[in-house]
């Protein structure tokens, strides 16, 4: 009865880890660095109930803190600031998931070298 219950207890070990492990890859963010240099691109929507907005869509080129790259799209509802600097966190099956505006001192040095060297 004892090697049924611990093998019973291995088993489901190793799903909730294999599940972990597939929530983190699928759906994990990795926070990248972008600068904000083209505007992005308006597109004309209608709303469910009606109303009509203006998205704006940037592809943008981002940088993790050790300067590995990334091509990220980014979704607003408003025009960015031009010449920002944005963490996004971006997942490979959302794109970015959030972002948030950061000073340049924020940006890590190798993350900044590549965005500066793109100029």
């Amino acid at each position: 009865m004892k090697k049924i219950f611990w093998g019973l207890v291995a088993v489901l070990v190793i799903i909730i880890g294999a599940g972990c492990v597939w929530y983190k890859v699928n759906y994990g963010t990795t926070p990248y660095y972008v600068q904000l240099t083209q505007d992005g691109k308006s597109e004309k929507i209608t709303y469910n109930d009606g109303t009509s907005g203006t998205l704006y869509r940037y592809n943008l080129t981002g940088y993790d803190k050790s300067g590995k790259s990334q091509q990220v799209k980014l979704i607003e509802s408003r025009i960015l600031k031009h010449d920002a600097y944005l963490k996004v966190s971006y997942s490979k099956k959302e794109n970015v998931i959030s972002w948030e505006e950061v000073k340049k001192l924020e940006v890590p040095v190798a993350a900044l070298k590549e965005l500066n060297s793109r100029k």
